[in-house]
């Protein structure tokens, strides 16, 4: 495909819509079949959409391409919830990474790259400081980073948040024991919060999975973690994470970046 750029991005989502077919498989979120074909047929018009904008010059490809990677991850999203193998619903998760890239989210493209195996895209992201001070996303970025300088407190009160704190050593240290014990604990904390609707589909609300904890999971799962002693509830609550295969990656492959700069993706 060549260069990441707005204009390539939206091009290459496009046609790869089009190829899109429905699994005949179970489902991973409940109730996703019944609203199967009215959410292709809404994503469809407002990726035409996009395009009618741009060619009557009512909008431009940056504008264009910020619908479009929003798009990217509905798509993601719903294929997951409704059963496509993971290679398949992964390759738009690697499209979602570059959409975000463009928009300059490294940390959610870093995120949505490790849903898609596109481990050679993220080292090249930028270990740029973090807006946010969310000890969940101190501790992905450090892992995605080492040398990153995260802001983290040495200890917590807090569950989750001394979860978090341990997957920052045990992952690198291949410590998969501890890692389980982790990310139970914080999925145990998110289907509680979410009072068990986290597997019900709700229909153009996305993406269907927890994203910072799936992308860690991820992330372990690429240090060699296989999950060993979760319940049946906590894997379906990290499936998207810990689940094989992943697609080939498509960076650099279908898109490269331009050698001037990664931060300047006109």
């Amino acid at each position: 495909m060549g260069i990441l750029n707005y204009q390539s991005f939206c091009v290459f989502v496009a046609q790869e819509f089009q190829e899109i077919t429905l699994p005949s498989v179970s489902e991973r979120r409940m109730g996703v079949s019944e609203y199967a074909n009215d959410i292709i047929s809404y994503i469809e018009r407002d990726l035409n959409t996009v395009h009618s904008l741009i060619s009557l010059e009512s909008s431009t490809w940056e504008n264009g391409a910020k619908s479009t990677t929003d798009l990217a991850l509905e798509i993601t999203s719903f294929l997951y919830a409704i059963g496509a193998q993971h290679r398949v619903w992964r390759r738009w998760a690697s499209l979602t990474a570059f959409g975000l890239f463009l928009q300059g989210k490294f940390l959610e493209a870093a995120q949505y790259a490790c849903f898609g195996g596109e481990w050679e895209f993220i080292k090249i992201l930028p270990s740029t400081t973090l807006k946010s001070q969310q000890i969940s996303d101190q501790v992905f970025w450090k892992l995605v980073h080492p040398n990153f300088s995260a802001n983290l407190p040495k200890n917590t009160t807090n569950d989750e948040d001394h979860a978090w704190l341990q997957l920052i050593k045990s992952i690198p240290a291949k410590d998969h024991s501890q890692t389980e014990n982790a990310l139970k604990e914080i999925a145990d904390f998110w289907m509680a919060e979410d009072e068990d609707d986290w597997i019900n589909f709700h229909p153009r609300s996305y993406p269907d999975f927890e994203t910072p904890v799936c992308a860690v999971a991820a992330l372990a799962r690429h240090h060699g973690f296989q999950p060993t002693s979760l319940t049946p509830e906590q894997f379906s609550f990290l499936e998207a994470g810990l689940a094989i295969p992943e697609p080939s990656p498509m960076f650099p492959k279908i898109f490269s970046l331009s050698a001037y700069s990664t931060a300047s993706p006109v």
